[in-house]
């Protein structure tokens, strides 16, 4: 008790040595009176309003915004002033504005309310500069007449506004074409399917033509012949990089887009659909010193994405890899790519005959196309090389009879080719709305005949992400064969048909396309409508 009465009296005494009398204690003393309270909210208001000026101000290099937005938080007023005389000085010495219109921008984002800042974000989401193919800003030279007049801001923006669009929405190729003489339509192929995605009046989108044309490097004074170039895009998420390509047709000019998005990134072997048999079959095949392996499909099946992956599982450190490729569609950072170009006579077969020349271990051939290319490949796969290839075909018989009508003599097939893999897209079911299927009883009962479980199959919904389709994305189904020493011997001899092979191939250990597909309709992946879709052409 005497220690409390003690520390009350020194507190009693302390403020009456500091403020007097406390029955006289004036409000016109306090710390924070009245006057004082507004005068501190305004100054906090002031320099947190500097900080986010300083946060956008040109004049300051982004190296030091960091130290400048902590000393706009203590001393704000000051620095504001500093630099809104350095911005009123600039302004006026360049001539851009005058010294009402600059006060005016100075002090007009006082108030920066929640819209504004809404749509700060929506335009750093909606960031995109279209670039020419070696990455320059076809238009920031202000000294070019043509150019100012193709960069019509509203051309620009509807430009940027379809390329960005078809980004987002995964498009893989954006078509622009006449639809009357007054109109055109822009379409985009999302998962293999085009939609009509808007309309646009003739002079504006001859306008966007004309832009992309020549960003693309391509003669914009020519509207009959064919044409083709490249351009990139850069957004928020890396660059995206467009092949090009126009033609002359009734009502106007057509132009096509293709979108080859490296941000999205190459696919393991183990992600394109294959099963656990078949990953590690084709991983035996590709870690043989030498041998052929061919992926074969229709366009757009996916053919190039499953030679990457392949690619993918190769030790570029320890083993030379050169590609040839039409295009060039992701960058290996330790491989050498040539690219095709048909103009400078570097075509496959032409490549094929220096790459043989440059000590490779790993060749990797886009396409092959006619019959050189083809014996040239065999070639290489016999001479100690392995040899990763593509072909159009519809099936791995059609592929072994598609390389024999090439001129590839059967003795050099069976003791070359090691791995044959045939593939198909599918559009693959979205995870947020698919829903179990209503089977009918001839349906179930041919899926149980083949050992398949009705009770997992699946049925696309719609939701807002899948645009209402019920389909996102797209899985591939493979069949991969490989050419033991039993069916090698057989095509050495010349004893081998194709009808034999198709009729007991699944008794010899491969597959079909049409088995695979069911795998995935099982495993709920996709449904009975797209396998069919895909497999229709197989007889």
């Amino acid at each position: 008790m005497l220690y409390a009465d003690s520390v009350v009296m020194v507190s009693l005494c302390a403020q009456e040595a500091v403020f007097g009398d406390p029955a006289m204690l004036d409000t016109a003393h306090l710390l924070f009176g009245p006057v004082r309270l507004i005068a501190l909210i305004a100054w906090v208001f002031l320099c947190m309003y500097c900080a986010q000026r300083v946060e956008f101000s040109p004049l300051i290099s982004p190296a030091y915004k960091p130290i400048a937005t902590a000393l706009s938080l203590v001393i704000g007023p000051f620095l504001f002033f500093i630099l809104a005389v350095a911005d009123l000085a600039a302004r006026l010495q360049d001539g851009d504005t005058s010294a009402t219109g600059a006060l005016a921008s100075l002090f007009g984002g006082i108030f920066v309310t929640k819209k504004m800042l809404g749509a700060r974000i929506v335009r750093d989401e909606d960031f995109i500069e279209l670039l020419d193919a070696g990455g320059k800003d076809f238009f920031s030279d202000p000294q070019q007449k043509e150019r100012q007049a193709l960069a019509d801001q509203e051309t620009l923006n509807l430009t940027r506004r379809l390329v960005l669009n078809g980004i987002k929405q995964r498009a893989s190729d954006i078509l622009i074409d006449p639809k009357s003489s007054g109109i055109f339509t822009v379409r985009y192929r999302i998962d293999g399917f085009l939609y009509v995605v808007d309309e646009v009046s003739a002079d504006k989108c001859r306008a966007v033509v004309n832009s992309i044309k020549a960003i693309s490097g391509m003669d914009i004074s020519e509207r009959r012949r064919s044409l083709d170039g490249s351009f990139m895009a850069r957004i928020k998420a890396g660059d995206v990089y467009f092949r090009v390509a126009s033609a002359g047709v009734l009502g106007g000019e057509k132009l096509s887009l293709r979108i080859l998005n490296q941000a999205t990134g190459m696919l393991k072997l183990d992600e394109i659909g294959l099963s656990d048999e078949s990953v590690q079959l084709v991983r035996e095949a590709v870690n043989q010193p030498q041998g052929m392996i061919v992926v074969c499909g229709p366009t757009g099946s996916g053919k190039t994405t499953t030679l990457y992956a392949m690619m993918n599982e190769i030790d570029f450190y320890t083993r030379n890899v050169v590609t040839v490729e039409d295009p060039i569609e992701y960058v290996l950072p330790h491989a050498s790519q040539i690219e095709v170009n048909p103009k400078a006579n570097i075509t496959f077969a032409n490549s094929l005959r220096s790459i043989l020349r440059q000590d490779p271990d790993v060749i990797s051939v886009g396409e092959i196309r006619d019959d050189e290319t083809a014996g040239m490949a065999i070639q290489a796969a016999h001479t100690g090389h392995l040899v990763l290839a593509t072909l159009h075909s519809s099936s791995n018989l059609a592929t072994i009879a598609r390389l024999i009508d090439l001129g590839v003599k059967p003795l050099m097939l069976g003791s070359a080719l090691n791995v044959v893999i045939s593939q198909r897209l599918v559009r693959r079911l979205c995870e947020n709305c698919k829903e179990p299927a209503t089977l009918d009883a001839e349906t179930a009962a041919a899926l149980d005949k083949y050992g398949f479980s009705s009770s997992l199959i699946m049925q696309p919904g719609a939701c807002k992400k899948c645009n209402q389709t019920g389909y996102l994305g797209r899985v591939a189904i493979v069949d991969v064969m490989h050419l033991d020493d039993e069916i090698k011997a057989l095509l050495i001899s010349r004893t081998l048909t194709l009808g034999d092979l198709k009729r007991d191939g699944d008794t010899r250990g491969r597959s079909n396309l049409r088995r695979e597909g069911l795998k995935k309709v099982a495993a709920g992946a996709t449904t009975i409508e797209e396998v069919k879709r895909v497999t229709s052409n197989l007889g």
